[in-house]
């Protein structure tokens, strides 16, 4: 630049890397141009070099306390002058490289604080989504008190994988008797947590409303309801989800004075891949459910489910339970929990009490597991006459 004013001007159009001023020049001072580089944005870091006709201690202590960088005598040796200019050059682009990194780190730490906050805020809307889910999923169980009034000698185990799970028992009374069901729905958590409320508002209709008392019947009933509110049964539907699940009704029979007693009576089951299991005279036996699912896209609205009819007599246990306990993986090899090691357990302690039944198969489900995760929803209904 010609004068310090070009300067002036010159320096607001580009960002010079280094300034080389002289500090005698005719219009203004060249002191007052060090403080002028030095108040403007774009030169407030720009390595400034100044140049002296002479060495003069105070007008160069004057220029460095200003923000000079450097302070050379005129004239300097070309190799000297182009190794400074090199040498505050590279250190203000290391500079700039620096900042570059701190303003981008530091960008980058308030975007992940952002996002941190965003996610702490969407977990505690999803959270209060499925903590109000599971209250919801909770008032569909029976309460343990009312089945401890409709089955006196039981015991039930619900252990969602999840919050909330995909597992539910149904329970329900009549003058001759009474039903129950183990639901096992499509997944866990809330998308099982929602099958379980279609399911239970399913079986209320079925067996309330439209008084469907036989198990094999209420299961092909509840296939047509749940393959037909997802609308399962169309070409369009994008869901595919349903259950397997076991029904038993127990019906009493009447005495001679008019009251009601299970002696004597029936208890019938129906599964949809679902199994039940009972005991008598020490024999357990394993009675399979059929190799037909309920409510999925596959599932035959016109299937006809077996029913199986057992006598009911005293000392009779009876259970009921979803493969979350037979599945489960454990031991050193991760074997399946199986149906042959609950049978077994079942058949071994079903002399005792059902609430000591409940924890022995809690403790055996819980020693075989070990430290591997739960798989799957757990449940498990014991009853007995």
């Amino acid at each position: 630049c010609q004068s310090a004013r070009e300067a002036m001007e010159t320096v607001d159009e580009i960002c010079p890397t280094v300034i080389l001023q002289d500090l005698v020049m005719p219009d203004i001072d060249g002191l007052y141009m060090v403080e002028y580089f030095r108040s403007r944005e774009k030169t407030r870091d720009t390595p400034l070099i100044v140049l002296s006709a002479e060495e003069d201690a105070k007008v160069k202590a004057k220029a460095f306390a200003l923000g000079a960088n450097d302070y050379i005598v005129k004239l300097p040796d070309k190799i000297e002058l182009i190794a400074r200019i090199r040498y505050h050059s590279q250190a203000y682009i290391n500079m700039l490289q620096k900042k570059a990194a701190f303003e981008a780190l530091h960008k980058s730490k308030r975007k992940a604080e952002r996002e941190r906050e965003a996610a702490e805020t969407a977990r505690k809307k999803i959270m209060a989504s499925i903590r109000y889910a599971k209250m919801i999923q909770t008032s569909l169980l029976p309460n343990p008190e009312n089945i401890r009034s409709i089955i006196p000698n039981s015991f039930f185990i619900w252990m969602p994988r999840d919050i909330v799970g995909g597992d539910f028992i149904y329970v329900d009374s009549f003058e001759d008797g009474f039903i129950v069901a183990v639901i096992d729905c499509t997944g866990h958590g809330v998308p099982g947590a929602f099958m379980t409320m279609i399911a239970a508002f399913g079986m209320r209709k079925i067996i309330r409303d439209e008084g469907f008392r036989d198990p094999a019947q209420i299961l092909k009933r509840l296939n047509f309801l749940v393959k037909t509110s997802l609308h399962q049964d169309t070409d369009f539907a994008v869901s595919d989800d349903g259950l397997d699940a076991s029904v038993v009704r127990c019906q009493s029979v009447a005495t001679d004075n008019g009251q009601r007693t299970t002696d004597n009576g029936q208890l019938t089951f129906a599964g949809a891949k679902s199994p039940l299991i009972y005991v008598r005279d020490g024999e357990a036996t394993f009675i399979k459910g059929d190799r037909e699912s309920v409510g999925y896209k596959r599932s035959d609205m016109n299937f006809k489910f077996a029913s199986h009819t057992v006598n009911i007599c005293e000392g009779i246990s009876f259970y009921m339970f979803s493969d979350g306990i037979t599945d489960q993986l454990g031991g050193k090899k991760r074997r399946r929990f199986g149906n042959k090691q609950l049978k077994n357990l079942l058949k071994e302690n079903a002399h005792l009490p059902f609430d000591e039944q409940r924890d022995i198969v809690l403790g055996a489900f819980n020693e075989h597991k070990g430290e591997n995760e739960r798989q799957d929803d757990v449940t498990v209904v014991g009853f007995g006459f």
